[in-house]
């Protein structure tokens, strides 16, 4: 049986994209079908290495640069939520 990186079969792979409607776990978006970005990537927690889900990998990209820290991602989308640019203005 051919195993993936992180132990995931081809198998469960699909089976989870279907658990998951086929989309990604974060934005909830279908894969784009363009180059690297035609699949959604494995996630996974880089402390017990266990699977967490499928994901875009600009949407994996955005975890690993938080370093997988909520609180830091919940800062920062308070940020956004608070700081609304105003066109125009500096």
């Amino acid at each position: 049986m051919m195993r993936w990186k992180h132990g995931i079969t081809p198998g469960e792979y699909a089976a989870l994209l279907l658990k998951q409607g086929s989309v990604c776990a974060i934005c909830g978006n279908p894969p784009t079908g363009v180059g690297r970005f035609s699949k959604l990537w494995i996630d996974h927690d880089h402390k017990t290495d266990e699977i967490r889900g499928l994901l875009h990998h600009e949407c994996n990209v955005i975890l690993g640069l938080a370093k997988d820290n909520p609180d830091l991602l919940q800062r920062a989308a308070n940020y956004l939520t608070t700081h609304t640019a105003v066109k125009g203005s500096v």
